[in-house]
């Protein structure tokens, strides 16, 4: 079956717009028309009327790169969380907010992140006195990522700073990206050591910061909202399971190195290979769904953007060539990546 327009646009992951609609107040309060940039984005402000429409993710962070450009704001995405209120994030925050403390609440954000934006993944991992939370927003290449990468970090410090009523600063903070301009705005935020080029995108929280009790705890809310939030989950066909959510994010890093052998997977998740397999079936998966889901994800976004080469993306899907992930490609859509670009080119 050959899948239509509307049919691949309602399969990209998609997100709230949270962070595409803190971009058009910025814009406005600057007398900047956002609708261009909008459009360039594939996006128009009518996406935003209802707000119960979702936009696609990879829009809203090419949106958010292309205001950081138009406003020569470098650091554009921590501006903007600096503005914001982590209540306009909805139905993740405030399930977490109900939390008893900030461990609890990093727990309830892990699971339930992606029904804000099904591109994020939070991955909590026991350190020395504390905990390491990893960050990551799949499907945009790095340089078109930052600023939605750079806003998703101090959303979670700033979402914590809110619940706690404390200015929680975390043990360091550490960005994939690099960056040799407005570092010392990014240690002013955080409070502490901020390093870019490292190899992922996360920060550190001590013991004593994880213990601290929630001025937004609430137990009932916490009951009633969980059956919601896994509803959710469910309709966005994001993972409930923790563990699925993490193998997504190994994956996807470790695909255009043509890495992905599920060995490699399970030794960086510090397990075996057969409880990785055990793990994943207790949610209903496996571990080549998940590949295969992961690359089929990443492909319809790819596909959208004419400066990547089909042979490019095979390469950054790790496929050994152009002609397997033509396959691939045609068991997910029912026509090649060129047919469907073709189509998608020609005026509406």
């Amino acid at each position: 079956m050959i899948l239509t327009d509307h049919a691949i646009q309602q399969a990209l992951p998609t997100a709230t717009g949270f962070s595409a609609k803190q971009a058009i107040v910025a814009l406005r309060k600057r007398n900047i028309d956002p609708t261009p940039l909008l459009q360039r984005a594939g996006l128009s402000e009518r996406n935003f009327e209802n707000r119960q429409l979702r936009i696609p993710a990879i829009a809203q962070s090419k949106f958010l790169e292309l205001a950081a450009e138009t406003l020569g704001d470098r650091a554009f995405g921590l501006h903007l969380i600096e503005q914001a209120n982590p209540r306009e994030a909805g139905l993740a925050f405030y399930v977490a907010s109900a939390g008893k403390n900030v461990r609890e609440a990093l727990a309830l954000f892990e699971r339930y992140c992606r029904i804000v934006n099904q591109t994020m993944r939070v991955r909590l991992t026991p350190i020395l006195e504390g905990i390491s939370v990893e960050v990551h927003f799949g499907g945009a290449p790095r340089q078109q990522g930052r600023q939605i990468m750079e806003l998703g970090v101090a959303a979670v410090v700033k979402g914590l700073r809110e619940v706690t009523g404390r200015r929680i600063s975390p043990m360091h903070v550490t960005f994939v990206h690099g960056r040799n301009s407005n570092v010392r705005e990014f240690q002013r935020f955080f409070g502490c050591p901020v390093e870019f080029g490292a190899s992922a995108n996360q920060f550190a929280l001590s013991d004593e910061m994880l213990a601290l009790r929630l001025i937004t705890e609430d137990s009932h809310l916490l009951e009633m909202l969980r059956p919601v939030c896994d509803a959710a989950a469910r309709e966005r066909h994001t993972s409930t399971g923790p563990l699925r959510g993490s193998v997504e994010s190994e994956v996807e890093k470790l695909l255009p190195q043509g890495k992905v052998q599920r060995q490699t997977v399970a030794r960086t998740l510090a397990m075996s290979a057969r409880t990785l397999a055990r793990r994943l079936a207790d949610e209903g998966t496996s571990y080549e769904e998940v590949v295969d889901e992961v690359r089929r994800s990443l492909a319809l976004q790819y596909v959208k953007e004419q400066g990547i080469s089909v042979s490019q993306i095979a390469w950054l899907l790790g496929y050994e060539g152009a002609s397997s992930f033509n396959h691939a490609f045609r068991r997910w859509t029912g026509s090649s990546p060129s047919t469907l670009r073709d189509r998608r080119s020609l005026p509406a």
